[in-house]
């Protein structure tokens, strides 16, 4: 059984993550034929923070989600399986789940009903959705609409994460994004994309025992994309994002600056953070004005002010089998401090 190890730092640039990327893909089975499918990772991963906002610790462990795909039709595809999740330290197993997708295909489009590409798949910046969701949250599900050419990328979901049982307390939890990357134009030696992207979540519901309000948070974002190759398969990538945060009363904002340089086996990337009075649910802990610190709740930053560098390796073993090695440190300007995160992972999918 192959695997998927990685190293890797807790806030992540907009570097490239294909090679850790999921995918439901339709690989042309034949009609009524059924196919094995294996997804797994083994991943490393330390955060060393001694900060105010965020905790540090060390995540080690594995997940294997073998299923079996059966194509109805040429656009229809099913998938079931079972999904299990191991962190070393922990007694048994994390977590274990049936995995099921029924996914659709109409030309360059991909509907998925069920479990849907998650986590680093969404190709969210960091300040909206962590890189970390792809270790603690790996499992997603609800509906899903993708389109993929050349380089457009869309990508809208619903993800439901909680539903209410009647005269409990638990609230509903509504996940719902998008992420799109527009076709791009030329100019001289660049190429010029639009991105537009939105987070919101709903807490709520009508029949529980809750003294807890109902809540909706909007994180939209907003960026321009220059990218120039060069020879050698290298290139160079500018993004540059304005982003919000918005739950009545409250409102704040950022600006998310990144630069990465890419060749066949290297990434070498830099980001600048600069929030006020910011807050993203799923975002990256060091990048929220709330602390997410244990034994910290109540601390609170109106500004934050970081420079990330991001130094990424893969090596491919295989076309199925991958391994990468990331290293990120960061320096609060706030703080005048100094600290790091790094991670190791190998990823197998079959």
């Amino acid at each position: 059984m192959c695997f998927m190890l990685c190293v890797h730092i807790y806030v992540y640039a907009q570097v490239d993550n294909n090679n850790l990327e999921s995918k439901h893909n339709f690989k042309g089975i034949e009609i009524g034929k059924v196919q094995f499918n294996l997804n797994s990772l083994i991943y490393i991963k330390n955060n060393e923070y001694f900060n105010e906002i965020a905790d540090g610790y060390t995540l080690i462990g594995y997940y294997v989600n073998p299923s079996i795909g059966y194509e109805v039709h040429k656009k229809v595809q099913i998938k079931a399986g079972v999904f299990v999740r191991k962190e070393y330290g922990y007694n048994g197993l994390k977590e274990i789940e049936p995995t099921f997708t029924v996914q659709v295909k109409q030309k360059d489009w991909r509907f998925l009903f069920g479990n849907i590409e998650g986590n680093i798949n969404h190709r969210m910046i960091e300040p909206l959705v962590s890189f970390e969701r792809l270790l603690n949250q790996p499992l997603e599900h609800g509906f899903q609409a993708k389109y993929e050419k050349k380089d457009t990328f869309f990508d809208g979901w619903l993800d439901w994460q909680q539903t209410t049982i009647a005269g409990r307390t638990n609230q509903e939890r509504i996940w719902a994004g998008v992420s799109f990357y527009s076709p791009s134009i030329s100019i001289r030696d660049f190429k010029v994309q639009a991105l537009t992207q939105a987070s919101v979540l709903h807490l709520g519901g009508q029949n529980i025992q809750s003294l807890q309000p109902v809540r909706t948070l909007m994180n939209p974002a907003l960026g321009l994309r220059l990218k120039k190759a060069f020879s050698g398969q290298s290139s160079v990538t500018i993004d540059n994002y304005y982003v919000g945060y918005f739950e009545s009363p409250l409102q704040g904002s950022g600006y998310y600056m990144n630069t990465y340089w890419k060749n066949q086996k290297y990434q070498v990337g830099f980001s600048y953070w600069f929030g006020s009075f910011f807050n993203a649910p799923f975002g990256n802990d060091l990048m929220q004005s709330s602390s997410r610190k244990f034994n910290n709740e109540g601390y609170y930053e109106n500004r934050r002010n970081l420079l990330i560098m991001r130094l990424v390796k893969d090596w491919s073993l295989s076309e199925k089998v991958n391994i990468s090695l990331r290293i990120e440190p960061y320096y609060d300007f706030n703080h005048k401090l100094f600290e790091h995160s790094e991670g190791l992972y190998l990823s197998c999918k079959l």
